[in-house]
Formats: C-alpha cells, sequence, structure tokens
C-alpha cells in the first residue's frame, strides 16, 4: 500500500472520531440544557410550592384569628345562611358574638334568635367543661379592662359534651368543623343580654348606654338652651352663649359568683352551668336595677336598712331616681299622692315635670307589683269602651298608661313611710316614678362578662364569676330641671 493511501485513511479514520467526538459534545449539550430545563422547572414547581405552602399557612392563622374555622358547603337555604343575613354578619365566629337582644334585631325571627342563643349557651358550656376537666387555660379578670386576658380554647369539641351536644348543634345549624375543631372567645355577656336569656325586661334597658373609654368619662351637655331674639336692622348682633355643663361618670365594679363544688364531675356540669349562668345574670340585673331605683351614694342613705348594711351594697353605688326625686322635692321632684293611686295624681305628677312630662316617647312609669294592681284597675284603662281591645280586663295585663310604657320592678320599695323612704317604723306605703329616660344614662366601662377562674389555691375547685364595671347618672335636678317625679305615700 502506498504512503498516500495511508494518509488517505488515517485522515478519514481522525474525521470519523472529529465527528463521533462532536456528535458526543453536542448530546452532552442538548442532555445539560434538558438537565438546566428540568432544575428550572423543579425550582419553579418548589416555589410555587412554597408559595402555596405559605399562602395555605397564612389561611389557617386567618381563620385561627377569626376564632372559628368552618367549612361551608351549599347553605343558600341553610338555618345558618338565614341568621346570617337576618344579623348581619358573613360568619358564624362574628353570629356568636351577636347580641339577640339589642333593639335593632327586634325585627328578626323569634326562632332564629333562639336558635342562635342556643347555639351561644352551647359554646359557653363546653368552653367551661373544656377548662374544668380537660386542662384547658382558665380565664384572669384584672383591675381594669385591659388587664383582662381570656383564654383561646382549642380543640373544644374534643370533650363529651363538645361531641354529643355542641357538634350535633352545629350540624343541624349547617356548619361543619374542619381540622383542628375550634378556638374562640364567645360574647357571654353585653350590655343586653337579659333579654337574650329571655329574663325578666331590664330597667337598665331604658336609659341611653355611654361607652366608657376610662374612668371617669366627663360628658358635655347643654345647661341652658337659648332663644333666639329680635336684632335691629344695621345694628350689632348682641351676643348670647348657651351654657354648658358635664355629667362626670366613674365606673362602680359590680360581682359576684358561684363556688363550684368539688364533686361535680363533667356528666353533672352542663346542666349546673346552665342554671349557674342564669343566676348570675339575674344577680347582676337586680343590682343595677336596685341601684338604678334606689341607689344613694351621698349617704346617709335614705332607707334606714340600707344604711346599716354593707358598705358594699349595689344601693350605694350611686344616686339613683328616688334620690334624685326626694332631692328636688321643692320643683315638683315629688308628689304625695295620700291615698290610692287615681289618674288624676298621674297627671299631676306629669304636670310637675314641665317639659320634662310632656313627651310619651320619653317617659317611663317604673311601679312595684301592689301599685301596678292598681293602675290595671283604673276606670281609664280597665274597661273596653275606654282602652279598647287593650283593656285591663281582656288582657290581664297593662303595658302602658297615658301612653307610657310601664316597667315593674321588684326593688321599687312598698313598704314605705309616707315620706317615701323606709325609716324602720311605718312601712305600708307604695310609691311610684315617672323618669324621662333621655336624661339619665347608664356609663358602661366594661359589659358583664362571666368568667371561670380559679379558687383559692388551698380548694381544688373553681369559680364561676361575673364582673361588670358601669355608673348611672342623670342631669342635675333644679328648678329648672325635673325630669324625675316621685308620687309617694300610695296607700296599698
Amino acid at each position: 500500500m502506498s504512503v498516500s493511501g495511508r494518509k488517505g485513511r488515517t485522515d478519514f479514520n481522525f474525521y470519523g472520531v472529529f465527528m463521533k467526538t462532536s456528535l458526543e459534545v453536542a448530546s452532552l449539550l442538548k442532555a445539560a440544557e434538558e438537565l438546566k430545563n428540568r432544575a428550572e422547572g423543579l425550582e419553579k414547581k418548589f416555589l410555587e410550592n412554597e408559595a402555596a405552602k405559605a399562602a395555605a399557612e397564612k389561611e389557617v392563622e386567618s381563620v385561627k384569628a377569626n376564632s372559628l374555622n368552618f367549612t361551608y358547603g351549599n347553605r343558600s337555604n341553610s338555618d345558618e345562611q338565614r341568621a346570617l343575613s337576618a344579623f348581619g354578619v358573613s360568619n358564624v365566629a362574628q353570629l356568636i358574638r351577636v347580641n339577640t337582644g339589642a333593639p335593632h334585631f327586634a325585627g328578626v325571627n323569634p326562632e332564629l334568635k333562639a336558635m342562635v342563643r342556643n347555639l351561644k349557651r352551647s359554646v359557653d358550656t363546653s368552653r367551661a367543661i373544656a377548662q374544668m376537666f380537660h386542662g384547658a387555660p382558665l380565664d384572669h379578670v384584672g383591675a381594669s379592662p385591659d388587664q383582662d386576658r381570656i383564654a383561646g380554647i382549642k380543640n373544644l369539641t374534643d370533650t363529651y359534651f363538645g361531641r354529643n351536644e355542641l357538634l350535633p348543634r352545629l350540624k343541624a345549624f349547617g356548619t361543619t368543623v374542619a381540622d383542628y375543631g375550634a378556638e374562640f372567645v364567645p360574647t357571654l355577656l353585653s350590655a343586653q343580654y337579659i333579654e337574650e336569656y329571655e329574663l325578666e325586661p331590664s330597667l337598665q334597658s331604658r336609659f341611653t348606654e355611654i361607652k366608657m373609654p376610662q374612668s371617669p368619662y366627663e360628658i358635655p351637655v347643654v345647661k341652658d338652651v337659648l332663644k333666639a331674639q329680635r336684632a335691629a336692622e344695621g345694628a350689632a348682633a348682641e351676643g348670647r352663649q348657651w351654657k354648658t355643663s358635664k355629667l362626670v361618670m366613674s365606673a362602680k365594679k359590680l360581682e359576684c359568683f358561684h363556688q363550684i363544688s368539688e364533686e361535680l364531675n363533667e356528666d353533672s356540669a352542663p346542666d349546673f352551668l346552665k342554671i349557674a349562668q342564669s343566676e348570675l345574670i339575674r344577680a347582676h340585673s337586680r343590682a343595677v336595677e336596685a341601684a338604678i331605683i334606689s341607689g344613694d351614694s351621698t349617704g346617709p342613705h335614705i332607707d334606714a336598712d340600707i344604711e346599716a348594711g354593707s358598705p358594699l351594697q349595689a344601693e350605694k353605688l350611686w344616686n339613683g331616681l328616688r334620690t334624685a326625686a326626694l332631692g328636688n322635692s321643692a320643683n315638683g321632684g315629688t308628689l304625695d299622692v295620700a291615698g290610692a293611686f287615681t289618674y288624676a295624681k298621674f297627671l299631676k305628677m306629669r304636670a310637675q315635670m314641665k317639659r320634662f312630662g310632656v313627651d310619651p316617647s320619653q317617659l317611663v312609669i317604673v311601679c312595684g307589683p301592689a301599685v301596678y294592681a292598681q293602675l290595671m284597675g283604673l276606670e281609664q284603662v280597665a274597661t273596653v269602651d275606654k282602652f279598647g281591645p287593650n283593656a285591663g280586663i281582656l288582657k290581664g295585663a297593662l303595658s302602658a298608661l297615658g301612653g307610657l310604657p310601664i316597667v315593674v320592678s321588684q326593688h321599687l320599695r312598698e313598704d314605705l313611710a309616707a315620706t317615701g323612704v323606709f325609716d324602720g317604723a311605718v312601712s305600708s306605703k307604695g310609691s311610684l316614678l315617672i323618669v324621662n329616660a333621655s336624661r339619665w344614662m347608664v356609663g358602661m366601662r366594661r359589659a358583664p362578662q362571666l368568667r371561670i377562674v380559679q379558687d383559692l389555691p388551698t380548694y381544688d375547685r373553681y369559680l364561676l364569676a361575673a364582673y361588670q364595671r358601669l355608673d348611672f347618672v342623670g342631669h342635675a335636678q333644679s328648678a329648672k330641671e325635673t325630669s324625675v317625679c316621685y308620687g309617694v305615700n300610695i296607700t296599698l
């Protein structure tokens, strides 16, 4: 073989190796590109997963922050959706906090109100059982509202009551609980929670409630109103200014509690808690109503038996309606009925109140049971020909007199002397109040709240305690203002 032939073969072999190497390099480059694309895809998917994970975690935290974790199906026709629409909220967590007894919900279907109240009661009971028997954290009531620590209760439905009472109620309501269960702080009491428990009407709800951001709290009010006067043409106007004053609210604390026996167990707790909650609510209602009617904080108390009693009595919280009226006797604050109550005496009391006794929408009658019976027998309201279909003889009850609503209270005493006070000597007279409710206010610093707290360390038991801080004030009574009139010396 010639040299030139060997050289050709060598060139051919070199070219073949070169081509093979080039193909391998191209294949490697392609594989590298594929690996790069795959890596970028995996990185992108990883980032997407991380974003999805972060979004999921954020959603869970949001659910926890809103107190309840609920999943919803098709609920357009459920009781839940009807209740949410009726009370103007978007979820059950908010619904739990609704005060169904508030005046602006007066037109809501009573059946829906009852369903929400029953749900709240079940929640309250489940919460208390988890705290007493399952190690859930307890509440703490501080010296001021900002020091309150209301415990978050996890796994509320893990208790026997939660599984067998709360969960079925939630399901019947149209809601299912997801994942970890529930963690929320229900509004156990509110300014008008008495109505939620369907107890006797509270006199407190007849007065405007003012939220107190601090204590003491001052409210500016107009003292003397003006009447415009004639101004001469081209002459300077005579400067005139109305006078102002202020109402000072200083919150007073009310408290009571039930001692929960060591022998109480999880089976008997629901029935006990239901009774205890209702009784604590009644206790606060009684205290506030008694203080509004017969409060006297300046002393000596208008009633001798209260004066001789404990300084912690509710009747010593503030100056109430009887005290204010008695202090303004010279300006028509009281009327000596001197006999049975009559319609003429009723009109006389309104006349003594002058302009504050005119508008029936602002006035309220407060009386005891025996005096109420006398009102029922008044000719003007007893018979059909005088009072129509609302006559006492047909209704068996009287809700208004002369267009004024009537509040019958056991706390307006009917064991008084002729002067309208209890003196320990004469105790056979009744009384009646007419008050212009627009001139008196309830200052609410901390609305009533029920809490489960630890009893003394030496006892292995708990306290179901109820607290609130509030005040009751009105415009100063004088010759220029008689916004409460007290009818005394009513023969029973």
